[in-house]
């Protein structure tokens, strides 16, 4: 469960793009979040994995708040597909893409062959 409570968001430019923003989005629940360009979506949406950190509120992810864990955690619960492939692609092939991801967690060679090919 991703809980919101009440977050406030300045970038350094001094930008406020969130004002006391709170949801709850349940396990199991599709969500669509949606607004006019620059009306915050993304940078709310870059709170749920930790990528940014609310200036006031918090943002909690199973009961723990994003704050108190790192961005590397988070991801293993909450996935970001960004909106531009080239900030997130940074392999030539999509074996050596998931390959990367698997290295990343830390899996065994092996392991890494075996679950490349059954997701090809």
């Amino acid at each position: 469960m991703i809980e919101v409570e009440d977050i406030h968001f300045t970038y350094p430019s001094g930008v406020e793009a969130l004002k006391g923003v709170s949801l709850t989005i349940r396990n199991g629940e599709f969500v669509a979040i949606m607004g006019e360009n620059g009306a915050g979506k993304t940078t709310l949406v870059k709170h749920f994995n930790g990528l940014l950190k609310p200036t006031k509120g918090r943002v909690l992810v199973d009961g723990v708040e994003t704050t108190k864990v790192s961005v590397a955690t988070l991801a293993r619960k909450v996935g970001f597909v960004f909106q531009n492939p080239d900030h997130q692609l940074f392999c030539e092939t999509v074996e050596e893409e998931i390959a990367f991801a698997l290295k990343n967690f830390g899996f065994r060679q092996d392991v890494i062959e075996k679950r490349v090919e059954w997701a090809l």
